[in-house]
């Protein structure tokens, strides 16, 4: 066995996490008879399936990869163009501005239904970007590591007790808040007697008080201890405790009032971005954000395909305005730095310009 799941209600059943080969199984057991009500394999739950989707693209590393760059420059996208957008001369008033403006022609009407909600939507897109790149496998390690070292992730020591040493982080042995992943996992130490029973850690995970739900992780060799993490609907609710197999001390109990400063941003910005930390306002407000994407997506779609000229991209104009070309010029540098797949984005996309695009007239005719 892997993990264990108490029942979290009175009439849900306990799930036993089973290794068979290859194979990740979730076994379902009544918890009042000890009866097996069903058997899942852990890779064909749709969950599952639609997160790997909504992280990776269902294409492991590649696909995020893919994402994180596509998350990173719709940042990008979002702060150049209320940039470029912002108006410095308020003729038309509100109107073409914060109000759409209904009766000045086809390309007015779908300009405005463009830029309008764009602008009222941004901060939600915005942050629902920046609450979903912690997650993310290059940038989001890198500043989890960062906050970390800086101290502003997690304390240097919550522990009961002398801190045990180990150089393995909480995410190698057990699925635990975004907080908790880089903490070293302790090592168990009296090897003389028996581990203690499954009962006897869900009692002291209950004892303490853990939020319902949780999920307990058996030790992995000798050293290994059990590990009870909890993915609550509220942040304020999280918690990882790190129990010695033998004796059943606690070695770690790590919650929500211990993580730094920033770690307590992004476990609630995680909560929110899911949609659990307040409810059905929560997922509604989350809904019309990404209706908002969608219907900002087909008005710019719909504006290119209106303006492109026939058997041309397309590529729109370089302002006439030095000042805002130079501005947006140091945005994307700068914001290149803080993504750096962007960056090498960047420099891919310009070596296409200079090697290909350029000494081709073909394609350069095309794009513009």
């Amino acid at each position: 066995m892997s993990r264990y799941q108490p029942h979290a209600e009175a009439n849900r059943s306990s799930e036993v996490g089973i290794r068979a080969g290859d194979q990740s199984l979730t076994v379902f057991v009544n918890p009042y008879n000890g009866a097996i009500t069903g058997v899942l394999n852990d890779d064909q739950r749709i969950m599952d399936k639609i997160e790997k989707l909504h992280g990776e693209l269902m294409a492991g590393t590649l696909g995020d990869r893919l994402v994180e760059l596509a998350a990173c420059w719709a940042i990008i996208l979002l702060i150049t163009r209320i940039f470029l957008w912002w108006p410095r001369e308020r003729k038309g008033g509100v109107f073409g501005t914060f109000l759409p403006r209904l009766n000045g022609g086809k390309r007015i009407f779908w300009r405005d239904l463009h830029a309008v909600p764009a602008f009222w939507l941004s901060l939600g897109i915005a942050f629902l970007i920046l609450t979903g790149l912690p997650w993310s496998g290059f940038w989001g390690d890198q500043f989890q590591k960062l906050a970390t070292d800086a101290g502003i992730g997690y304390p240097a020591a919550v522990w009961g007790g002398e801190k045990p040493e180990s150089t393995i982080p909480s995410k190698d042995v057990a699925d635990v808040p975004w907080a908790a992943e880089q903490r070293p996992v302790p090592q168990s130490k009296d090897e003389r007697v028996s581990p203690i029973s499954i009962d006897k850690v869900v009692a002291i995970a209950d004892a303490r008080h853990v939020h319902p739900g949780y999920n307990v992780y058996y030790p992995e060799g000798p050293k290994g201890v059990y590990t009870v993490s909890v993915f609550p609907d509220k942040s304020k609710d999280e918690a990882t405790l790190f129990l010695d197999q033998y004796s059943g001390k606690v070695l770690d109990d790590y919650r929500f009032a211990d993580y730094g400063p920033i770690a307590k941003i992004i476990a609630t910005g995680i909560t929110l971005h899911k949609g659990t930390e307040f409810g059905l306002p929560n997922q509604i407000a989350g809904l019309i954000i990404c209706l908002g994407i969608v219907g900002i997506s087909i008005t710019g779609l719909v504006m290119w395909w209106k303006r492109k000229p026939s058997n041309k991209l397309g590529t729109p104009p370089l302002p006439k305005n030095f000042k805002l070309v130079k501005g947006v010029g140091v945005l994307v540098i700068a914001l290149g730095i803080l993504f750096p797949l962007v960056g090498l984005s960047l420099v891919i996309v310009w070596l296409l310009d200079w090697l290909i695009i350029k000494r081709i007239p073909m394609v350069k005719q095309w794009v513009g």
